[in-house]
């Protein structure tokens, strides 16, 4: 779900200047990770202390999957625009 929705944030923001689109492809996963990882405590999940324990390996790792796909999804984009 990260993924998906990186890349087509990416892809929507195709038209940007290439430093705002490298900087979308790192904050934008970063933020969908830490929203949905952290979206059952905010809503009310009595094991709050176990969330915190996996919080890095998880927002991380989830980071990864919708940033690397991003920045594939950015370098296909530029290739495409500079013929």
């Amino acid at each position: 779900m990260i993924a998906a929705l990186s890349v087509g944030i990416v892809f929507l923001t195709s038209r940007l200047p290439i430093y705002l689109r490298w900087l979308i492809v790192v904050i934008v996963p970063f933020i969908l990770a830490y929203c949905l990882y952290w979206s059952p405590v905010w809503l009310g999940s009595d094991d709050v202390s176990q969330y915190s324990a996996w919080a890095v390996l998880a927002v991380g790792t989830w980071f990864l999957a919708g940033a690397i796909p991003s920045t594939v999804t950015l370098l296909i984009l530029q290739k495409r625009h500079a013929k």
